[in-house]
Formats: C-alpha cells, sequence, structure tokens
C-alpha cells in the first residue's frame, strides 16, 4: 500500500512538473536584455520628441508624418480634443476657462514647444549606449516652476480631489466612430465595442504624490446586452491642479506608455508629464537591469486576452465637490435649537477641509472632520485603432480608503450574524439532544444551510487577501463561518445521519424486498444425473435471516458523509470559479438560481414533516432566527446598490427570496398547529400514526383513564364505569375529561357522534386523523388547537400535548404501559 501511494505522488509530481510553462534562464535573460534594449529606445525618441510630433513612438501609421499639405497627422484627431474641451467645460462651468483657453494639441509646428528640451544624441542602434539621465533643467525655466510645472490650479472655485484612487461607476453611451488608425504590426483587432451603451466601472489607484501623480486604472466596459464585458488595463498621469487625468494602453503593436506626454491637451501638461515620465521609466529600466524578473510595463506584454486588441486613450475629469455655503442660524444661543443646528448642519466643504479629509483617510488620527464626499469623474474613452468614441457622465464612487472601511464595517456586520447562527445551533443542538427529537430533523435542512455556510467562509477567505487593509475583520468572519461549518454544522450532521441510519436501512431492506416480490420466479433445470432433493421435515427449523445488518461500518457510513460533503463543497467552488467567465446575463441567472435554491433550506424539513407525519423539529426560535439572519446578505446584494461587490442586483430577487422563505416557514407553521399532513391527500402518503384523534363518543372505553389499580393494556367495557372519578362528562358538548397520567391534572378530549347520528366520526385507530362532521365544536381552528392539547398513544393512553412531548425527548415508551411509541 505504501508503493502504491508513493507510485501515485510520482506520477502527480511528473504531471504538474509537464504543465509547468517552459522558460529557461537564458531565454528570460535575453528577453529582458531585449525588453531593456527597446525602452531604452523608446524613451530616447520620447526625450528628444517635440509637442505634437510623437515620431514613431505609438506604432500607428501615418502618425508624426506630414501629409500631402504638409500637416502633420497627430493623436488624438481634433474631434476628440473638442469633445474633451466640452466634457471639462461640461464639468468645471467658467473655471475650464482658466486652462482650456490655451494652446492644445493640434497641427502644430516642432517650433511651438513651450519649453525647447536639450536633445540627446542621436541613437544609432541597439549597441549604442543611451543616456537616461533626468532631463536637464530647460533654458528659461526655474526649479520651482520644474516641481510646481506650472499646471493651472483652479482658485476660488469648489475644491477637487488631489488622489482619486477609488472604484466609480456609472453608464457610458457611443458618441461617434471614426476612421481607424492602422497597428504597424497588426492587422486583425479582437475585443471591439459594437454597443451603443452599457455600465462602465472604474477603478483608480494613484502613487507618487506631487502636482503630477501616476495613475493605473482598471476600466470595465459592459455592453447593453450585458454578453460582453471589456477589461482595460491603463496607466496615465494626474494633473491635480486641474484634476484631469491623460491614460492609455500599452502593447507590443501600440506604445501608448512612452508616448503619453503626446496625448496630453495642453503644452504645459505635455512637459510635466514627460518630466514625470522620464522619472518614472528611467528608475523602471534601472529597476529592470538589476532584477531578473520581467517588468510587464518594459515588455509590454498584456495581462489577459489577446494580443491583438482595442488600444485606448481616455480622458477623466473629477467634478468638483458642490456643497452650499453655510446659513446663518436664526436662534440665540440659549435656545436648543441653535445647538441642534450648530452640531448636525453640514460644513461647507472648501479646499482646506477637503485636503483635512484626504489626509485623515490616508493617516487616521480622530480629527472632527465632515464624512468624505463621494468621488464623480466624467470620461471619455478613444480608441484609436478602433474608431470610436465612447463618453460617460458622473461615474459616482467612494475614496478607496471609504471603501476598504465599508468592507470593514461588512465584515463586523457579517461576524455578528455568523455568530448569532452559532448561538442558535448550539440552542437548538440543545433541544435536539435525544434520538426522538433528532429523528424528526431533516438532514438535508441541515447540509443546505452547511454548504452555504462552506461557501461564504471561502469567499470571506479570498476576499480578505484581496483587500489588506481589511485582512483582519474578514479573517474573522471566515473563521466563524468556518467554525459554524466545521464544529457545529458536521457535529449536528454527523448526528442525524447517525440516528437516522435504521430508517435508512428499512426503506432500503423494505425496497428490496418489494423488488424481490415483483420478480417472477426463475427455475433453472437441473443437470443430468443429478439427485432430487426432497422436502424439509417438518420439525426442521427455518434459519434465521438477519435483515438489519450490522453496524460494524457504522465509522466508515460517518466518514463517508464527511468526505462527500468536503468534495461537494470544493466541486462547487471549481464551478463558481468557472462561472466567473461566464456572460453576464448568464452569471445573473445562475446568481439568481443559486440565490433561490440556498434560501430553499426548509423545504426538505416540510417534506419530512409529511412523510413522517411529524411536527416541532425545530424550535421557532431557531426557524425565525436563522431565516432573518440568512435573508441580511440576499437583501443587502440584490436591493442596495452600493454594496461592496459593485453587484447589480435586482430589488424583485431579494423580495422574491423574502417571499419563498416566508411561505416555507408558513407552511411549518401551519403544520404544526393544523398537522404535518393538512392539505395533502392521505391515499398518496405512507401510513403514519396520529396522536390527535378525535375519539367516538360511542366507545369512550377506547382510552384507557389513568387507575392505580388497574395494570392491563387494554381495558375491559366495565372499567370506565368502576371509575367515575376519572371521566367527567363536560359542561360543553363533545369533550370528555380524562386525567393524565403525568401531571395529575385534567385533559379534555374531543369526540365524535356515532355514524347512525350523522357524524360519521373517524374512530381511535390514529391512521386518519381526521375530525368527524358530527359535532360542529370538532371542527374550525377551535377544533384544532383543542386537538394540539392533548396525545393518545397507540395503546389507547390519554395525556396532555406538552407533558407527552416532554416525555418522549427522552424515551419513546408509553409513561403507563412501556409499549413502544411511534416517534412525532
Amino acid at each position: 500500500m505504501a508503493d502504491h501511494n508513493r507510485f501515485g505522488f510520482i506520477v502527480m509530481l511528473m504531471i504538474i512538473y509537464l504543465l509547468l510553462p517552459y522558460s529557461t534562464p537564458v531565454t528570460r535573460r535575453d528577453e529582458a536584455e531585449q525588453a531593456i534594449r527597446n525602452a531604452k529606445r523608446q524613451l530616447h525618441e520620447l526625450q528628444n520628441s517635440t509637442y505634437g510630433v510623437p515620431g514613431n513612438i505609438t506604432g500607428l501609421e501615418g502618425v508624426g508624418k506630414p501629409d500631402a499639405n504638409g500637416t502633420v497627422r497627430r493623436i488624438p484627431p481634433e474631434s476628440v480634443r473638442k469633445t474633451v474641451a466640452e466634457m471639462i467645460r461640461d464639468v468645471l462651468g467658467n473655471s475650464a476657462n482658466d486652462f482650456t483657453s490655451g494652446a492644445e494639441m493640434g497641427t502644430l509646428a516642432p517650433s511651438e514647444l513651450a519649453y525647447p528640451l536639450p536633445t540627446r544624441n542621436n541613437y544609432e542602434g541597439p549597441n549604442d549606449s543611451i543616456d537616461i539621465s533626468p532631463l536637464p533643467s530647460p533654458d528659461g525655466a526655474t526649479e520651482a516652476h520644474l516641481l510646481r510645472r506650472d499646471i493651472p490650479i483652479l482658485e476660488n472655485t469648489d475644491p477637487i480631489y488631489h488622489n482619486a484612487s477609488g472604484g466609480m461607476y456609472g453608464e457610458w453611451q457611443r458618441a461617434y466612430d471614426l476612421e481607424p488608425y492602422q497597428l504597424t504590426n497588426s492587422t486583425n483587432v479582437e475585443k471591439n465595442i459594437t454597443g451603443n451603451h452599457g455600465r462602465l466601472l472604474i477603478r483608480v489607484e494613484e502613487s507618487k504624490p506631487g502636482s503630477v501623480q501616476e495613475v493605473e486604472a482598471r476600466i470595465s466596459i459592459e455592453n447593453e446586452d450585458r454578453f460582453t464585458s471589456h477589461d482595460i488595463i491603463m496607466y496615465g498621469a494626474h494633473l491635480v491642479g486641474t484634476g484631469e487625468m491623460v491614460l492609455t494602453t500599452t502593447s507590443r503593436e501600440f506604445n501608448g506608455l512612452f508616448a503619453l506626454p503626446h496625448f496630453a491637451r495642453t503644452k504645459e501638461a505635455f512637459e510635466d508629464i514627460r518630466q514625470l515620465w522620464n522619472e518614472s521609466l528611467t528608475e523602471a529600466i534601472r529597476r529592470q537591469e538589476n532584477s531578473p524578473d520581467l517588468n510587464p510595463l518594459l515588455t509590454q506584454k498584456p495581462e489577459f486576452g489577446s494580443p491583438h486588441q482595442c488600444e485606448y486613450i481616455a480622458y477623466l475629469q473629477l467634478h468638483p465637490i458642490h456643497s452650499p455655503p453655510p446659513a446663518p442660524i436664526p436662534y440665540p444661543t440659549y435656545d436648543p435649537r441653535f445647538w441642534f443646528h450648530y452640531l448636525w448642519d453640514p460644513e461647507p466643504i472648501t479646499s482646506d477641509v477637503l485636503r483635512e479629509i484626504e489626509q485623515e483617510l490616508r493617516h487616521p488620527t480622530g480629527a472632527p472632520l465632515p464624512p468624505a464626499p463621494p468621488i464623480i469623474v466624467s470620461s471619455v474613452i478613444y480608441s484609436p485603432n478602433c474608431g470610436y468614441v465612447l463618453q460617460s457622465n458622473e461615474a459616482k464612487g467612494l475614496k478607496i480608503e471609504m471603501f476598504h472601511s465599508k468592507v470593514q464595517n461588512f465584515a463586523l456586520s457579517a461576524s455578528f450574524l455568523v455568530g448569532v447562527q452559532i448561538w442558535l445551533l448550539i440552542r437548538q443542538m440543545n433541544e435536539s439532544s435525544t434520538p426522538s427529537t433528532v429523528s424528526r430533523v431533516s438532514f438535508w435542512s441541515i447540509l443546505i444551510m452547511a454548504i452555504v455556510d462552506g461557501y461564504i467562509a471561502g469567499a470571506f477567505i479570498l476576499v480578505s487577501a484581496l483587500v489588506e487593509s481589511s485582512y483582519l475583520a474578514l479573517l474573522t468572519a471566515a473563521f466563524l463561518s468556518l467554525v459554524l461549518v466545521i464544529i457545529f454544522g458536521m457535529r449536528f450532521l454527523m448526528l442525524i445521519w447517525g440516528i437516522q441510519r435504521p430508517e435508512r436501512r428499512a426503506a432500503e431492506n423494505a425496497a428490496a424486498a418489494a423488488a424481490a416480490a415483483d420478480a417472477p420466479p426463475t427455475a433453472q433445470p437441473a443437470p443430468p444425473g443429478t439427485p432430487l432433493e426432497l422436502p424439509a421435515p417438518a420439525t426442521a427449523q427455518t434459519p434465521l435471516i438477519n435483515t438489519e445488518g450490522t453496524n460494524n461500518n457504522a465509522p466508515q457510513d460517518l466518514s463517508s458523509v464527511y468526505y462527500r460533503f468536503w468534495f461537494a463543497l470544493l466541486g462547487g467552488a471549481f464551478l463558481f470559479l468557472h462561472v466567473a467567465s461566464w456572460p453576464p446575463p448568464h452569471r445573473h441567472i445562475f446568481v439568481t438560481t443559486f440565490t433561490f435554491l440556498a434560501s430553499s433550506f426548509w423545504v426538505p424539513q416540510v417534506y419530512r414533516n409529511v412523510m413522517r407525519g411529524c411536527r416541532k423539529a425545530f424550535s421557532w426560535e431557531y426557524i425565525l432566527g436563522t431565516s432573518a439572519c440568512r435573508l441580511v446578505p440576499v437583501l443587502y446584494l440584490m436591493c442596495y446598490s452600493d454594496n461592496i461587490f459593485m453587484y447589480e442586483g435586482e430589488w424583485k430577487v431579494g423580495v422574491g427570496v423574502v417571499a419563498w422563505v416566508a411561505l416555507q416557514v408558513g407552511v411549518m407553521w401551519v403544520q404544526e398547529v393544523a398537522g404535518p399532513r393538512v392539505f395533502v391527500p392521505g391515499n398518496i402518503l405512507p401510513p403514519a400514526y396520529d396522536y390527535h384523534p378525535i375519539l367516538p363518543i360511542d366507545d369512550l372505553e377506547a382510552a384507557q383513564p389513568f387507575s392505580s389499580t388497574s395494570s392491563t393494556d387494554t381495558p375491559s367495557p366495565s372499567s370506565s364505569s368502576q371509575q367515575p372519578s376519572s371521566l367527567h362528562h363536560h359542561a360543553r358538548t363533545g369533550l370528555r375529561s380524562f386525567d393524565c397520567a403525568i401531571c395529575m391534572h385534567p385533559v379534555d378530549v374531543l369526540t365524535s357522534s356515532p355514524p347512525n347520528s350523522g357524524g360519521g366520526g373517524s374512530g381511535a385507530s390514529g391512521s386518519g386523523g381526521g375530525s368527524g362532521g358530527g359535532l360542529s365544536s370538532a371542527g374550525g381552528f377551535g377544533g384544532l388547537t383543542t386537538r394540539r392539547s392533548y396525545m393518545v398513544t397507540p395503546c389507547r393512553h390519554v395525556f396532555h400535548a406538552p407533558c407527552l412531548e416532554g416525555w418522549m425527548r427522552f424515551r419513546l415508551q408509553c409513561p403507563i404501559c412501556r409499549n413502544q411509541l411511534p416517534p412525532l
């Protein structure tokens, strides 16, 4: 066995080794050196280029070259620049004239550069050394100018965020189409956007604080049909003074990263971005020279998808934060209303207040500041090689620090809900601590809840790895979810499975016996020459056949359930990972279906109540508390649009799930009050004993009144008349009183008229349990509540329902005659 396991382990290691990507150290070193040479060459071209004349950096055919009229064809075209200018003017209003009235990128001559930079030596070839040191100060530019970049700052206007790190989502529209540029090294383009509108999600992350900041953005563009979604990674710069961001994609065909300064709208922005890009790219090249790992920015390999795809240039404009000016408080200081307005009126957001808010978010000190306002951004996204322009107005979101705080609050709330479920499950396990009570519980109801809790624990672990700032809070929720599943959920499942094992084996034996009885007998002819066997004598003993089986495989049975549970959980996790790659409409259908299935945890219990004729499997504390705790996440995801997952749910689905769970709870309440088989035809169900029958009025001796002198199981017809103190005629017609043998108090029992009086009673057999029609007091809600107040055993002894239910929690024997009782 050990050799076999060792062989399987070796085979598995060989398969993993064969599946690993093959890349020799020599190949990686050559690729890194080639990437460094290309980056130096492109940086050299950027340093020697002039505003509006990018040269051959972009990789687009015809860009940077004069046409027949002598005009240099530049990127982006004039129509796109006008669209961007109009967007900025709409966002900033009159303040936009301060920096849009200057020279914008157009058909400018190379001599119109704001500060002509000193050129480097001409680049001769891949073996030529390139000076990548920072550029010297241009003539006429002071050090203060280089630090401040001379970017127009919006004065006397509403403040704008200096750091736009966060997530925003909104809607996009297709503005217009243009003639596409042709990439030099590519002909086929994939992942083209053909829709007219859809949903847009922008995630921005900034670094290197200053007047010009590096930006990395992930933009998800989803079509209106929701069947196609495009994920884009863009790099760019944020001009802090104006709130404008310029971003671009980069690949081996489109060198947008090195051509980014030429996409700026003004000459001043071009100089600032080029100076920042020279420093950043020089540092990246030096890190690449000292590191064996490949830098994806320098190698320009796409992280996912096809390398031949639409390239993008994006312009994002942050919206100013509009806040009303402070209004005077028209109350004196001794008036309580003055202090109410003084404490609760919103404080105007000025530039100084916004800077303090950003500082507090990044380095919390507990300063009393107003909450951070949301980030609002408008955008224009242009694809040069696919030839279309997309526009988005007022995509709204939260600062990254506010989002992390929101995630932390969500994790703490989830931890509280999971803790409540643990407490409820512990109390329910204490209630269902005997074989009688455990036999009522549905194994599948607990299994559904345990599987869902396992998925929730895995989701918390995954999110904790992605959101590092809320790691502890998310890990706490994941730990409590695992405790709920592994310690308490699995323990309860094992207990239910072990106690209900005889029931399952009896059902399997009955099914096997029925199949054997239905099979026709087949007689095998005896071979020639075989002597005939005589029948056994009448005195011969019949061999005993053990139909119950042995319990030797009980541990294996429990372990198989344990392993199947975890394999099912693992298989579902792989299914969810596969579903993540589906189109959004298919994902939505899957999430909706899974939500309804995961919320059907009471359906197996309803089915078990009907099939076994049992009630009160769970306490109402557990039913209502568990239902509420499991509905809160569904309502949060489906009905709250600002959820941390940015999932666009439908409130109708949330309301439908609530109604579905409420229907299940209502059915269980009706089963407890009116009987587990109410509204279900009895001829299609297996027989089950009814502890709440209506006794026939002409055969009351079938119910044995308690007597210390009587020890017979079946009373004689005269036993009732010999003990008049134990059987009383109630003042109300249709009720008779007996003595409960447990509490020694009277118990009222419903009776029915004999058949010849028009009653048609059901008798006391207990199999039907339906009330007769002879007495009006036996029907209606009053009759149902009266029947639920007493219980009649198969041996015809009468008790109070709470008394016998409490007794049967520990023993399934009659308190009087010790006969076996069927479980509730």
